[in-house]
């Protein structure tokens, strides 16, 4: 399998959090997702993640907030000063697994782009937590003082 050679970066609005991304796709061809849950759409994230993909998350760990909701399986990653959305991880044994509010970390390739809304109202928690190791991306996350 080939490595991910299609490179991203992006982060919040102060910079207190920050994301490098690596794709086999180009952006062109990733779905951006619209999750239409109540958070999300206040926040009008567009997600991007790939699970043949890699994260680095590097967080300056007085500026993290992290905000659990429904099933309580996943964590929001917020920074407490400026306020944006960055992302969400998951812990998958001894993985973790995100998405990229490629919106809110302001990420260029994924600017323009739309995202493709969808809706996971009555999936099971087994079910959600099995899409989101099919499409999450593998994660590291450095904090940093």
């Amino acid at each position: 399998m080939s490595e991910p050679t299609h490179t991203h970066s992006g982060r919040c609005h102060c910079g207190a959090i920050s994301m490098e991304l690596a794709f086999r796709q180009p952006a062109d061809e990733m779905q951006v997702r619209s999750c239409q849950c109540e958070f999300c759409s206040r926040q009008g994230s567009r997600t991007i993640s790939a699970a043949d993909g890699r994260a680095i998350i590097r967080i300056a760990a007085d500026q993290l907030t992290t905000y659990s909701f429904g099933t309580q399986t996943c964590s929001v990653l917020i920074c407490k000063r400026c306020g944006v959305y960055a992302g969400v991880v998951m812990s998958d044994g001894d993985q973790l697994l995100s998405i990229a509010n490629a919106r809110g970390l302001g990420i260029e390739a994924f600017r323009d782009r739309d995202g493709t809304p969808l809706t996971h109202d009555g999936e099971s928690t087994t079910g959600r937590i099995e899409r989101r190791r099919s499409r999450w991306t593998p994660t590291e996350i450095q904090y940093t003082l």
